[in-house]
């Protein structure tokens, strides 16, 4: 599953600070403090005076703005500069990204303060958050598509935190290690946190047998912490494009899909990008789309309620006059998981609440 990176066009001077080096002129920040003020009131030869306290919370009190102001200000005496790193970019409110944006260029341009700006997230955000006419700012910023990982990337990724932190591992089990991430990085952490705490590192090796115990334990995490939920993150004619591709074995041609879902062959296309580019299928020119390790096709079977193991692969042919593909009209009524349309609005940028064989145009609230 690849991510973009985002960097500042107009980059800022940022001058590398020593490591443990004090962070002087933070004390705004350091937490609530209370303060004491005398007021007081006089009428005529009568005089009255009390004391107030004030309690000040820079987490309540400072927004966003003020307090990366006053970390700016503090890095820029100290010869050094802020980092402000955000991930899962893509899953951000379109109003709070624009008003971090706000903030930043005040802060850069205005302020001229030392303040740099990387945020990550899926592709799918170049079509949606970087694509929003009030999100300039993004547009302007730098983007670099991260590639999965490589096998030598992976090989370093396993044998360095552990080498680093005294523990060593055998050379045939890092090479299965490195050989199961599979281009994800998260995979890769399980993987190396799983065979570590196995093999009672650094007092044993990393050998085959935790390496092999921890691939297991890795897989099963990813399934359910990242592929179930991602499946289910799909809209409803997105997850039935996915489970008709594998009732097709994964050769199914648009039209094919098309007539199992009983969508037409444009919408069907469509769908096809959108998965691409959040990262469920990979296609080509030469060949029908293929799925990736995100949704692997034993959930996509599960969910779909198809039996993999005897289930042949259907054909466009017979289909004709099937309000539903083979896979549900056996089944009687939708389930639950199919209640609204949702069917994708790219100008709206959002999907459709109504029910799913609502009459008239879709709508997103």
């Amino acid at each position: 599953m690849q991510s973009v990176a985002l960097l500042p066009r107009d980059g800022v001077h940022r001058s590398q600070a020593a490591r443990g080096h004090a962070t002087p002129g933070l004390d705004e920040l350091a937490g609530a403090k209370s303060k004491e003020r005398r007021r007081g009131v006089k009428v005529g030869p009568y005089q009255a005076g009390w004391a107030e306290t004030e309690l000040f919370d820079p987490a309540v009190d400072m927004g966003l703005r003020e307090r990366l102001t006053v970390m700016a200000r503090a890095a820029q005496r100290a010869g050094s500069a802020v980092l402000l790193t955000l991930d899962e970019l893509h899953s951000a409110d379109r109003d709070e990204a624009r008003r971090l944006a706000s903030d930043i260029q005040h802060i850069t341009k205005k302020g001229r303060l030392p303040l740099a700006f990387v945020g990550a997230g899926l592709l799918e955000m170049k079509y949606t958050l970087m694509e929003g006419k009030k999100n300039t700012f993004f547009k302007r910023c730098h983007s670099c598509d991260m590639p999965p990982l490589t096998y030598p990337d992976a090989l370093q990724g396993i044998r360095f935190p552990i080498e680093e932190t005294g523990g060593t591992i055998a050379g045939t089990a890092l090479r299965s290690a490195a050989s199961a991430v599979d281009g994800s990085p998260y995979k890769m952490q399980l993987i190396g946190h799983a065979a570590w705490k196995t093999a009672n590192a650094p007092v044993g090796e990393v050998d085959d047998f935790a390496v092999e115990l921890a691939i297991e334990s890795a897989e099963d995490t990813m399934l359910r912490n990242i592929s179930e939920p991602a499946f289910y993150d799909l809209s409803n004619d997105e997850q039935e494009y996915l489970v008709s591709l594998v009732s097709l074995g994964e050769r199914g041609t648009t039209r094919a899909i098309a007539g199992m879902t009983g969508i037409g062959e444009r919408e069907t296309r469509r769908t096809a990008r959108r998965l691409e580019l959040a990262g469920y299928i990979v296609r080509d020119q030469r060949g029908p789309p293929a799925l990736t390790n995100l949704v692997p096709r034993s959930v996509i079977a599960d969910e779909g309620g198809l039996d993999i193991g005897e289930h042949s692969p259907a054909t466009a042919e017979g289909l004709a006059g099937s309000a539903d593909p083979p896979h549900l009209a056996d089944r009687g009524p939708r389930p639950a998981s199919w209640p609204n349309c949702r069917r994708w609005m790219p100008r709206a940028e959002a999907y459709c609440v109504l029910p799913r064989d609502h009459s008239g145009r879709c709508r997103s609230r």
